[in-house]
Parts: structure tokens; sequence; C-alpha cells
């Protein structure tokens, strides 16, 4: 039986996710492309007859099992919460997705607000992931794996990883569809954004989940 100060924990991954999902909806129903880690399973739905959600779970599933393939004996068991975390951020993806089909964005303006709009939200939800600590995503795994295996850092290992996300998605576009989609200038704005926004909205909703959801406790992280 989990007690309560991680059950409370657990619920705050769980609310970050479901954030993050929205925000990751938001930003794909700008149409100006989505974040490098996202552009992958991204261009496949345009192709394949398969849900964004579902490419979404597909492609952490696999970066999942690559982090076995990199870290070989010093894969943790732990790591295999990633598998119900990528299928539960898939669902939530298409629910989103679901609950934004009603908006019509016509203007450019409302792409692009829609777009830092989506961003926002992701980086709160992503707070709300990193206040909790209760796991990581696979992508972020897949990235921590690299650096361990490399003996670099998460953030010089993130910088390669996403041109390498984008690599994948623009070579995927040529070849299903002879054209380059789904890789925008909404990819550069994610790639960029997201950070900057997690580090100016990480101190307050830290700070609010201290007092309100957290409050019994002291042993949350300091991200």
């Amino acid at each position: 039986m989990l007690d309560a100060h991680t059950q409370k924990r657990l619920v705050v991954f769980l609310l970050g996710l479901s954030i993050a999902a929205f925000g990751v909806g938001l930003i794909v129903k700008s149409e100006l492309g989505v974040s490098p880690v996202m552009s992958v399973p991204y261009v496949v739905s345009l192709y394949l007859p398969f849900t964004f959600g579902t490419c979404v779970a597909a492609e952490q599933i696999i970066l999942l099992a690559l982090q076995k393939v990199i870290l070989k004996s010093d894969f943790k068991l732990k790591a295999l919460w990633q598998f119900p975390t990528a299928v539960f951020f898939g669902v939530l993806c298409d629910a989103a997705l679901f609950c934004y089909s009603s908006f019509s964005l016509t203007a450019y303006y409302e792409r692009i607000l829609a777009l830092c709009l989506g961003i926002c939200i992701l980086a709160i939800g992503l707070c709300f992931q990193f206040t909790a600590n209760v796991s990581v995503t696979a992508p972020d795994g897949f990235m921590l794996a690299l650096a361990q295996r490399f003996r670099s850092t998460y953030a010089k290992v993130k910088v390669s990883a996403d041109w390498l996300f984008v690599a994948v998605s623009v070579g995927l576009s040529f070849y299903f569809f002879a054209e380059l989609q789904g890789v925008r200038e909404g990819t550069l704005i994610s790639a960029l954004g997201v950070g900057t926004a997690v580090g100016l909205v990480k101190p307050t909703v830290q700070t609010f989940l201290r007092e309100r959801l957290l409050a019994s406790t002291s042993s949350v992280r300091n991200e």
C-alpha cells in the first residue's frame, strides 16, 4: 500500500501528464509543427492509419527498449514504469485532440497564439512531473541513458537528440510524401520555447504544489 505522500506525488505526476498532453494537443492543432521529440510520431500519424496518440505511445515504447540496448546490465527495472506512462500519455494526447477537434484556427496569428499557449501549458505539465519526481518519460529516459553511456550531460545529449528526431522526421516526411510535412517553424519555436517556459513557470508551480498538494511533506526534490 502506498503511503499518503507517495499517493500525492503520483496524483501530481498524473496531473502533469494530463496537462502536458493538452499542451501537446494544442501545439498539434496549430499545424505549425510540433516539438522535435513529437515530430516523428506526428509525421508517421499523417501517413499511417494510426492516431497521433498511438504513434506517440509506440515511439516512447521503442525509446524505452533502446534504453535497455544502450545501458545493457546497467538498465534498472524501475525504468519499466515508463511503459504504462507511455500508453497513458498516448491516450491523453488523443483525448486532447478530440477536445480540440471543434476548434477552428484559420488566421496565422491564431495558429501562433495556439502554439505559444500550447508551449506554456506543456511547460506547466512538465513542472508538475518534475516536482512529483515519480518517474521520467521515455524520451527523457532515453536521453539520460545516452548521457550515462557516453559520459556526457543531459543538456548536451538533448540538443543532439533533438536534431536526430528532426532529421528522422524530415527523412520520413520526404519518403512518405515527397515533400516536407510536420516540421515547420513551430518545431524550432517549441524546441527553444519549452525549456524557456519551464524555467519561467517552475518556481511558481513548485511553490503552489508544495503549499497546496504536497504540503504535508518536505522531501520533494528541488528541481
